[in-house]
């Protein structure tokens, strides 16, 4: 009788054995958390002894639990063991005992099934004519001679070599060069390598697929017509593909259809009749297995992406929607770009929004909150910004769509093509999320405000059988290592292979879709640099070649360690735009640290930076210049939902200091931004001193820390108010929107000023504005400072407090600046 898991003292009991080739354990752990029947937070525990297998852990939990999921990971995530997350069924005894070998997906749990004999761990056809494999041992490429079988046949080898020209002949990293290239069909056919003394494998087909013979540019996805439906999907290395045609949306009742293999390895099945509303799933099979999953050009689901569904696009619309007009954006620099969540701007409880939380709680008018501030869409029309960013709002992995205390940034796609359901008032209504955003994005667009989309094209959610695109081509649509695991430059265990030609294809017509089919004015790329550039100037060109009104920007950096292929200074002469953290950290210090004060909190030797960025970061002089060739290549930032918010930003960095001076950097921070050349950004809340209490990374804290409280916009009316009018101030003077680097050099000039004081000229009058010269004064000190005025007298327009288009008072000479303020002076 085996033990159960009261011998352990625990509810229940995790035995793993593991497994690695090369013996070294250095640093491997395990995460594990339960699953079932409640999924719980995760935790680290040590391999602590070892066996003849490798090393083991025993893991015990206090509660009873029917699954537990596990990772081997190497340290702190710098790599998994498999980047797919595994689970555990626990019998009855509470005690479950697995072996797992480096690199297998599938674990054991039987050791009379172990075989440790060496293998050829992966090998991927990364050319018609070129295999590369891992072996989990050396091989001497000298003296042994592979085997590449098609469907079981031998073909001609011409020769087999290391694969990395620095190693030895004697290694684990082989390439095999064929002597005829393989023809286009055989991708499909079972593909093995043998290796005398060595476990077989079969040869997956990776990079060879970037073959221009296997690129598709027509349209892909369910085609409706009323007349029939045609199903196309992309997969060459399919030896078979069926559609699953549901009898209705949820019905389990199902015809499968045999799809016909057309040409660039696209499986087509054309069905007649009236398909909208029909719920379908694709079936392939290719490396042996079954596959069964939804569409990655899904226009349409069930509820929790469950199924794909087709549409008439005619019923995904509404009166008024296809000629309803955008707002016009003559400029990129007249841009003034404000961050939102969609349902952090509508859950207050405490407001009159009727759909709280939802596309449609945006779309609400005349709501308010306490003590009768405006909410939701009418805050932001008050504001005056020209474009909200949303957080992603396509289709989200880890929401259990309709269920109470469901929350998610968005950072974790699923499918790109079709809205998340989570916001719509009815998620097992495939048109209620397609309609209802666009209700949304047609009421910004009639309250003057264009919308903008936070997309993630650095990675997905899932992977491996979680994943729809590694379901419908294994492995090809990821970045992966020679050994077959995904390449982590996310940091969160995958990232996407832009540079593939289908999946560049697949970015493309997503974006396109959501401008032409949805009416998106623009598009944020999350950790853009890892995207690479030639997918980059892709975008620039094809959206821009639509609309060039368009904007595009992004993060220029990736997750820590990646490789970047897209940075700062990589956007010159581009339509596209990046992130500009080096004024955000001279502002406000470092995002790292949350004790590093920045400008706005008195932290000198900053000028120079600050300098850099109110030029728009474009080369202005021999030391005043940064990354940009033109003003609107930068977006300038304090916040954003990543890191803490200004407010606790700074309240952390200066935990002593009143609540007088935190406005005042409050104010400061963004009037830099706003005041300055390129692009202003300001992070949804900051204009009424947004708190999430500290909370760095928020992003599964829930609707409470993350909503916008709006007791805090009637307690800090002044703070809006004053965020209001000097966005106004931008709005109405061109002289802050200058749209070239020549225009800036030639036209704002800085001035002496004492030690953390910048001061600048604008020659007002050159560009156009109604203020025929323009002095702008930003004090970092701590302390009320002196300056003298240069010229003549000058009228006040702004004093930190103020904020007014006439005349506030007339000042010359000597000036007394308050601490942490902006002062902003005309002619």
């Amino acid at each position: 009788m085996g033990k159960n898991a009261a011998d352990y003292d625990a509810g229940t009991v995790l035995i793993v054995h593991y497994h690695r080739y090369d013996e070294n354990y250095d640093g491997w752990n395990l995460w594990i958390w339960p699953d079932k029947p409640k999924s719980m937070d995760g935790k680290s525990y040590a391999f602590d002894r070892t066996d003849d297998f490798g090393v083991s852990a025993t893991v015990k939990l206090d509660e009873k639990h029917s699954r537990v999921g596990f990772i081997v990971r190497l340290r702190e995530w710098e790599k998994k063991d498999v980047t797919t997350d595994r689970f555990v069924d626990i019998p009855e005894s509470g005690v479950a005992e697995i072996w797992v070998i480096e690199g297998e997906e599938e674990f054991l749990i039987s050791p009379e099934k172990i075989d440790l004999t060496p293998r050829v761990k992966i090998a991927f056809l990364d050319s018609l004519s070129e295999i590369f494999a891992s072996l989990s041992a050396p091989v001497d490429t000298k003296n042994v001679t592979p085997e590449v079988l098609v469907n079981g046949s031998s073909i001609e080898i011409e020769t087999f070599e290391k694969a990395d020209p620095t190693d030895v002949s004697v290694t684990n990293y082989v390439k095999i060069k064929l002597a005829k290239p393989l023809s286009a069909e055989c991708v499909s056919e079972e593909l093995s390598l043998k290796i005398e003394g060595f476990l077989s494998s079969e040869i997956i087909v990776r990079k060879a697929l970037d073959d221009p013979q296997f690129f598709y540019g027509n349209q892909l996805g369910a085609i409706y017509s009323k007349s029939e439906t045609v199903f196309r999907v992309w997969s060459p290395v399919s030896s078979s593909a069926s559609v699953i045609l549901f009898e209705d949306l949820y019905s389990d009742g199902y015809v499968e259809i045999s799809m016909t293999r057309g040409e660039a390895g696209v499986w087509e099945a054309v069905v007649e009749g009236d398909q909208h509303l029909k719920a379908y799933r694709y079936k392939f099979f290719s490396y042996g297995k079954e596959r069964n999953t939804v569409d990655i050009y899904s226009r349409a689901v069930t509820k929790n992406s469950e199924r794909s569904v087709v549409i008439d696009p005619e019923k995904a619309v509404f009166d008024g929607w296809k000629d309803h007009k955008i707002p016009l954006l003559e400029n990129p620099e007249n841009a003034i770009i404000y961050e939102i969540h969609v349902g952090d701007m509508t859950s207050d409880l405490n407001t009159t929004v009727e759909h709280k939380g939802k596309y449609l709680g945006l779309a609400e008018t005349g709501r308010t909150g306490p003590e009768g501030v405006s909410v939701g869409l009418d805050h932001i029309t008050e504001l005056g910004v020209t474009h909200v960013h949303i957080m992603p709002f396509n289709d989200i992995h880890y929401i259990n769509e309709g269920e109470d205390g469901q929350y998610g940034w968005g950072y974790d796609p699923y499918l790109y093509m079709v809205p998340e359901g989570h916001y719509s008032i009815d998620p097992s209504d495939p048109l209620s999320r397609i309609i209802e955003s666009k209700i949304m994005i047609e009421t910004f667009h009639e309250n003057g405000i264009r919308v903008i989309l936070d997309t993630v094209f650095n990675h997905t959610a899932t992977t491996g059988s979680f994943s729809p695109f590694d379901q419908t081509v294994p492995l090809y649509y990821y970045r992966t290592d020679r050994t077959g695991a995904y390449l982590n430059g996310t940091g969160v265990g995958n990232e996407i292979a832009t540079e593939r030609p289908m999946m560049r294809k697949h970015i493309l017509d997503t974006l396109k879709m959501w401008v032409n089919e949805y009416r998106i004015d623009g598009f944020r790329f999350d950790l853009m640099g890892l995207i690479d550039r030639e997918t980059i100037l892709a975008i620039d060109r094809e959206l821009h070649a639509i609309d060039e009104s368009i904007l595009l920007y992004g993060e220029p950096w990736g997750g820590w360690g990646a490789t970047i292929t897209f940075g700062k200074g990589d956007q010159k002469g581009t339509g596209v735009s990046v992130f500009n953290d080096n004024l955000r950290d001279a502002i406000r210090g470092s995002v790292f640290d949350e004790k590093v004060k920045g400008f706005a909190l008195g932290s000198r030797a900053k000028e120079r930076r600050i300098m850099r960025g109110i030029v728009g970061s474009i080369e202005y002089s021999n030391d005043i210049k940064d990354f940009a060739d033109d003003p609107a290549e930068t977006i300038n930032y304090v916040s954003a939902h990543d890191n803490q918010t200004l407010w606790d930003k700074n309240s952390a960095a200066m935990p002593d200091a009143p609540r007088d001076l935190l406005l005042s950097a409050q104010k400061l921070s963004n009037a830099i931004i706003i005041l300055s050349q390129g692009i202003p950004f300001l992070h949804g809340g900051v204009d009424f001193a947004r708190t999430k209490y500290g909370n760095e990374n928020s992003y599964n804290a829930g609707v409470e820390i993350n909503k916008m409280d709006y007791s805090r916009k009637a307690e800090f009316i002044d703070l809006f108010t004053y965020y209001k009018e000097i966005i106004a101030l931008r709005k109405n003077h061109p002289a802050f929107r200058m749209t070239s680097s020549e225009q800036i050099r030639s036209n704002l000039t800085f001035l002496d000023a004492p030690r953390n004081i910048v001061a600048f000229t604008i020659n007002g009058k050159s560009v156009g504005d109604s203020w025929e010269e323009i002095l702008v004064i930003f004090n970092g000190n701590l302390e009320p400072t002196e300056i003298t005025l240069p010229d003549e007298s000058w009228n006040l327009a702004s004093d930190g407090v103020r904020v007014s288009e006439a005349p506030l008072e007339r000042l010359s000479g000597k000036v007394t600046l308050e601490p942490i303020s902006t002062y902003v002076f005309f002619k």
